[in-house]
Formats: C-alpha cells, structure tokens, sequence
C-alpha cells in the first residue's frame, strides 16, 4: 500500500468521525432528548473528538514527513490543503479554550464545531477524495508521488525508498543480457516470457506492446512496471530489494519480448 492511499484511506475514516461529531453535537444542542440519552450523547462525542484529535495528527504527521522526505515544492491544491490544515488547528485550539477555561464563550462552539466539520469535508475532499478519484481507489497508481517513500520505526518515518527514473529504456546488449539472467533467476518461475499463457502469473510476451499491463491495467511503460516491482499487486511478491539499474536492466530484456 501507497503512502497517499494509506493516507487517502485514513482521511474517509476522519470524515466519518467529523460527520458523527456534528451528529452527536447536533443531537445534544437540538434538545428535545432524554437526560440519560443526552449524557451519552455527550460522552460519546467527545469519545469521538478524541479519536478524530489523535487521526488528524497522524495524518499530520504523515504529510509533513512525506513534504521534509521528498523536499518537493508545494502545489496550488497542497497549498490550499495546509492552510485548512493550519486553520483547523487553530479552530480545535479556540474550542478547547471556550470549552474548558472561557465558559462565558461556550455558546460559540456549535459555531466552531460546525466550521470543522465543513472545513473537514472540504479538506478530505480535495486530498484523499482527489488522489481516490484520480487513481481509481488506489487501482492506477502511476501518478502517485508517494511510490519512492516508505515508513520506517515505531515513529512512522516517512523514508525515501528509491528515486524516480527516467521513461527510456535501455536497448545496449549488455543490459539486456544482464536483465535475462535476472528474469530468469527472479520470474520465470511464475512467468512464461515467450508467451501469454498463464503459469503462476501471466505470460509476458508482447509485455510492453500491450494497450494496458495485465492483472494492473496500468498503461504499459517503464515506470508502470517500476511500480508494479516495488507494490505489486495480488499474490506476487515485492521486488523493492531491486536496485535501480536492476529494474532498468530488467525493463530493457521485456522490452524485447
């Protein structure tokens, strides 16, 4: 699993906590409730005000290693994304105060919470919505930015795990023989190169002269097959171990299939 699909994937989970925080807060300042149903509803929205607390700053954490790993200029939409982020914090911040030390301002957290909750939508929307759009929930995986970067330690250290290669692939003899005796000590067991049939995996032949790879569907390039080395999908193993050229070799004896 991808950084941002991992990260995509936690966003919906702290959506679904926003919208039963405003459904608890709404239950509770609507009235109209028993008092016993009102005391749980209270208890069980700030269970969830602490559980969307404690999402948030994982997620959190997980963009902001993922920005100091990757050293990557922030984009318009990332731009946007971190200022709701910062504003959000600052709102919690307001609430916490109204709610525990300015209780003369108590009647403004409906406000506050209402705001959060918006401001959640708008914020998972055009993060993890966008990258589950675009990537079809995680099924094209060959825009992810993500793909070169791992986490690491009991701290979830967002790590760079590889680098971004170039599109050409290799033609010089020497590489493509080094690719075959890696093709044939790493996969053929699984994978027939000389034709289309099914062994483990499916056969290979015509590999990147193909509309789309097969089992992915991804588009049939260098970098696809990159990816599908390091997050492969269904029952075959990673490859991540692979260093760069090995790929490049590797990619350069399929493309010859």
């Amino acid at each position: 699993m991808s950084l941002f699909f991992g990260k995509s994937l936690l966003s919906l989970l702290l959506l679904a906590l926003a919208a039963y925080g405003m459904y608890t807060m709404f239950a509770v300042f609507g009235g109209g409730a028993a008092a016993d149903l009102t005391d749980r509803l209270r208890k069980r929205h700030r269970v969830s005000g602490y559980l969307y607390v404690l999402l948030f700053l994982l997620i959190s954490w997980l963009c902001i290693g993922f920005a100091a790993a990757s050293k990557a200029e922030l984009s318009p939409r990332s731009a946007l994304h971190t200022l709701l982020a910062l504003s959000m914090i600052a709102l919690f911040l307001v609430k916490v105060l109204f709610v525990r030390v300015f209780r003369q301002l108590y009647g403004s957290v409906r406000n506050i919470g209402i705001a959060m909750g918006i401001m959640t939508f708008v914020l998972v929307g055009m993060s993890g919505g966008f990258y589950l759009t675009v990537s079809r929930f995680g099924q094209d995986r060959t825009t992810d930015r993500s793909m070169y970067y791992g986490l690491r330690g009991p701290l979830l250290t967002v790590v760079r795990t590889g680098r971004p290669e170039g599109t050409v692939i290799r033609s010089d003899r020497l590489s493509i023989e080094r690719g075959r005796a890696l093709f044939a000590s790493r996969c053929a067991a699984c994978h027939d190169p000389e034709s289309t049939r099914t062994i483990t995996g499916p056969g290979l032949k015509g590999l990147l002269k193909k509309p789309a790879l097969p089992v992915s569907g991804h588009p049939p390039t260098a970098e696809s097959i990159r990816f599908q080395l390091r997050q492969p999908l269904g029952s075959m193993p990673s490859f991540a171990y692979l260093s760069d050229e090995e790929m490049s070799d590797l990619i350069a004896y399929l493309n010859t299939l």
